[in-house]
């Protein structure tokens, strides 16, 4: 009995797997032009599966050759288990698969052809490959977002150093404004004032005429004196004997206008002028030519300072901020920097005739702003003219660039560094361009110290007009007083 049992459930198992697997053979036969051969077959049914179907019928006929053998004890034969595979295999072919499937023959070769879908699928879906694969699959996907990130960190290491120069380069710009205005705004001198002026808090509140004025505290002063010396670095250390002042004008603008005013001071004004011994030692003070002012010193910045309070002295001690000198050859350079000035030259003298058109450059610029004839009384006041007619071309061209160009008057200032001797610092000329550009330029007027020239036992001397001076100040320096 138990083995007729064991025959028939062997019977019974064949004939499940065979209603199983044959599907695939008892489907209704096709006749004439429908009736399609096994290749036609399954190039129709290819572009209706997927991988994932491939993986699924391997797993299920993994799953079954399994139970049959534990379940039901016994083992199929090797062409049994070929034929399952290749009803699968043939049937239900992969979407996606390069390699189009078709029947075989029942052999041993279909075992072979199982590994090779094995690896196959391994291969292309990652969930069934091995640890390696897995391994090696993950790594080139976190490789690809190293890669991205990389660029990603690249990118915005570049706009965060851009983002920070800029912020770097705007607070220097910032704290080197903010400085500037400090020191160029400075104004604690005890100013002073003709006897016929009432003179109060310092000199910061004055009367005249019955009119009170008050310092205007927006004011700064900047001395600019030309060195008739070719060099600073020749400077003598026997003080009397480091050249003189030959051009001075004192520069006075407003701040919170932008209006300028360029003083010429003649340098042959008779005022009180600071003399030392050889050694350095005060000695005295006397009355003489104010241009004698910057021979007693070290010719640099000694002697600039000792020009400074000649200056100040000559203006009831108007305080003055800042002074910049310049020797015989800075002309040229400064001149040159700018590309040139064109000038219509006032009267005729050397090369250059009255009402004539010229393109200074080099030695040419300089010859226009110092050539004097020595035999005139008033010779120097023409010149005076000549460097007022340059120095209002100098200047619009010196604006027009800075326009374009915010960095123009640093340059000029390094230009001019190997001729020159200044306490102008980058903070100040920063807080000049700004306040420039501010009130687009500089509202500038030229005008001249009043007075009259003399005829002295040796040399020319010109004495200041007192009460026309100090109007002068007041209409620069003060503004009136309603409070």
């Amino acid at each position: 009995m138990n083995s007729q049992n064991n025959n028939e459930n062997s019977n019974n198992t064949d004939t499940a797997d065979k209603d199983i697997y044959s599907n695939s053979n008892n489907q209704p036969s096709q006749t004439g032009e429908s009736a399609a051969s096994d290749d036609e077959k399954g190039n129709v049914q290819y572009a209706d599966r997927s991988i994932r179907d491939d993986i699924n019928d391997y797993k299920f006929v993994k799953s079954y050759k399994s139970h049959g053998h534990h379940k039901h004890h016994h083992h199929h034969s090797s062409k049994e288990n070929s034929d399952d595979v290749l009803l699968v295999q043939s049937s239900r072919p992969a979407k996606g698969s390069s390699n189009k499937i078709k029947k075989k023959s029942l052999s041993t070769g279909n075992e072979k052809h199982l590994l090779e879908y094995d690896e196959l699928v391994k291969s292309n879906h990652p969930a069934m490959g091995s640890k390696e694969q897995k391994k090696a699959i993950r790594e080139k996907q976190k490789n690809k977002k190293r890669r991205f990130k990389k660029w990603q960190r690249v990118i915005l290491t570049i706009i965060s150093t851009i983002l920070a120069l800029v912020l770097v380069v705007s607070g220097l710009l910032v704290w080197f404004i903010y400085n500037g205005s400090k020191e160029l705004l400075d104004n604690t001198n005890i100013i002073s004032a003709p006897s016929n002026v009432v003179v109060q808090n310092g000199g910061q509140y004055v009367v005249y005429n019955g009119q009170t004025y008050e310092f205007n505290k927006n004011m700064t002063s900047i001395l600019c004196m030309g060195i008739d010396k070719s060099s600073f670095d020749g400077a003598s250390d026997i003080k009397g004997e480091n050249g003189q002042a030959d051009v001075l004008i004192l520069v006075a603008m407003d701040t919170s206008t932008g209006e300028t005013k360029l003083i010429n001071i003649s340098r042959d004004t008779m005022t009180d002028v600071a003399v030392y011994s050889a050694s350095g030692y005060y000695v005295e003070t006397v009355k003489e030519q104010i241009c004698l002012s910057f021979a007693y010193g070290d010719g640099k910045k000694s002697s600039c300072a000792n020009t400074v309070t000649a200056v100040e002295r000559l203006f009831y001690n108007i305080p003055i901020n800042s002074y910049f000198a310049l020797d015989l050859d800075g002309i040229s350079a400064l001149n040159d920097a700018v590309g040139g000035v064109d000038v219509v030259s006032p009267e005729t003298i050397g090369d250059f005739k009255e009402g004539e058109s010229y393109h200074l450059e080099g030695q040419n610029a300089e010859a226009f702003v110092r050539s004097r004839d020595m035999e005139s009384v008033d010779a120097n006041s023409k010149r005076m003219q000549r460097q007022q007619v340059y120095l209002d071309s100098f200047m619009n061209t010196v604006l027009a660039q800075t326009k374009n160009d915010i960095t123009t008057p640093v340059s000029l200032f390094n230009a001019s560094a190997p001729y020159s001797c200044t306490n102008l610092n980058p903070s100040k000329i920063c807080y000049l361009s700004q306040n420039m550009l501010s009130h687009n330029g500089m509202n500038m007027t030229m005008i001249s110290v009043p007075g009259e020239l003399k005829k002295g036992e040796v040399y020319t001397e010109f004495y200041v007009n007192e009460d026309e001076l100090y109007k002068l100040i007041l209409d620069t320096y003060y503004k009136p007083y309603n409070g």
